[in-house]
């Protein structure tokens, strides 16, 4: 793909780059997760969620934002808020949850002030408070938890939802935050092998710890090309394809980095795990990399699967 971004668009990211570098520096006590209500102010105050109803800007750049934020250590709800409410409700208040047919722990209820629901064909949305959610504890690196009483909310349909659009950008906003989490995994298992020394030399000058931190860097470098021409495309292909891509290589990488990093990479002290079981949750998403790649499949040749299908009925 020959893609370039734009004057506007690399400014804008250039702040999104400063700002998350700024609350990079502000995390220091050791925690499974740390959700920053801080950078949320920030992105919203600065702008930041509005990128994609800005013409100049784009889903690209409100694409590329979520990826940058990703990869702090720290976890912030950046998904909905950058490529489904601006379209969909930019009037309801943030953070965001976001329910697919399911009454399983889903991540951000416990901050929410907004709840979006899609069942089938219906989206709906309800305002919720802290009482309205238990809090579920987690190995995933995001605040987690459950409606106590989905059916006693005050729900209300968003009539002109449409349900395949908001699965088209969910799965754009869920191949950015896994290849933004496997970039600064990778980023950081780097570091280590440059510093750590086994047998007298560093663990990054043998050769096949270098093949394999390679071909990490390259599937996640393309993960983030497909990403990044879902979100300028927006066609269910290029959206099924990118999140497809990133959920299918989130397992291999996690394995390697965790490989190389050894045990350091589950302590609290190092960030590596807040990435990678971030990840672990989002690679599931949707019914994961296969789900994913069969609806790939039927968007680039739905007659063959038309045809499949009233096969299968005769």
């Amino acid at each position: 793909m020959n893609f370039e971004l734009s004057e506007d668009q690399r400014a804008v990211l250039d702040a999104v780059d400063r700002l998350v570098e700024r609350h990079r520096t502000t995390l220091a006590v050791p925690e499974r997760y740390h959700y920053s209500v801080e950078l949320e102010r920030d992105l919203e105050a600065a702008g930041f969620f509005d990128c994609m109803a800005i013409e100049e800007l784009g889903t690209v750049t409100a694409c590329a934002s979520v990826m940058a934020v990703a990869r702090l250590p720290l976890c912030a709800e950046t998904a909905t808020s950058s490529l489904i409410a601006p379209w969909l409700c930019p009037e309801l208040p943030r953070p965001f949850a976001l329910l697919w047919n399911r009454d399983a722990p889903t991540r951000y209820l416990p901050v929410a002030r907004t709840v979006i629901r899609v069942r089938g064909d219906l989206v709906d949305f309800s305002s919720i408070g802290v009482e309205h959610v238990e809090h579920v504890d987690s190995i995933f690196a995001y605040p987690m938890g459950v409606l106590r009483s989905a059916s006693s909310l005050p729900w209300k349909p968003l009539p002109h939802a449409d349900v395949a659009r908001v699965r088209n950008f969910w799965r754009i906003a869920l191949a950015a935050e896994i290849t933004g989490c496997l970039d600064a995994a990778l980023a950081s298992v780097l570091e280590h092998v440059k510093d750590r020394r086994q047998f007298g030399r560093p663990l990054g000058s043998f050769q096949a710890v270098q093949h394999r931190l390679a071909e990490c860097a390259t599937l996640v470098e393309g993960a983030k090309w497909l990403t990044l021409k879902a979100a300028s495309t927006g066609t269910a292909l290029d959206a099924a394809l990118a999140a497809g891509r990133a959920q299918d290589i989130a397992t291999r990488i996690s394995y390697d980095l965790h490989q190389f990093m050894g045990a350091m990479g589950l302590t609290l002290e190092h960030p590596l795990h807040r990435w990678t079981y971030r990840v672990k949750l989002l690679r599931a998403d949707l019914g994961g990399a296969d789900s994913q790649l069969i609806a790939a499949a039927q968007a680039a040749w739905p007659e063959t699967h038309n045809n499949a299908i009233e096969g299968i009925a005769s």
